[in-house]
């Protein structure tokens, strides 16, 4: 392993406290998440440079399947995200077909300005 840093930045603490209990009810520890998305940022970054570097295909393939494996810590998070997001569509009375389509627009509108 290799050594590990001290990573901090400035959030609300409400927002935080309410993170934190929000991860705890769905039984995954919000530092946990953190690190893995952090994990799989980084394996992904790895792998651009590998081919922006010209690489061979058996060490881009070796980065990527360290990506994924990587990726499977976080993948319950999109899911779980969308289930809570219907969840309080569906205790707020808020049309499911507007959310989606919120969502989606919230998608393309992040898409096209990356």
């Amino acid at each position: 392993m290799s050594e590990s840093n001290v990573y901090s930045f400035k959030v609300d603490k409400g927002q935080l406290e309410r993170a934190k209990r929000f991860f705890a009810r769905q039984g995954i520890p919000l530092q946990d998440n953190l690190r893995d998305l952090i994990d799989v940022a980084a394996d992904c970054e790895q792998c651009l440079e590998l081919h922006e570097d010209d690489a061979p295909i058996g060490e881009l393939q070796s980065a990527f399947t360290t990506l994924l494996a990587n990726s499977k810590n976080t993948w319950h998070l999109n899911s779980v995200l969308q289930e809570a997001v219907l969840t309080l569509a569906k205790i707020t009375k808020m049309p499911v077909d507007v959310i989606v389509n919120i969502l989606g627009e919230a998608r393309r509108i992040k898409t096209d300005t990356a």
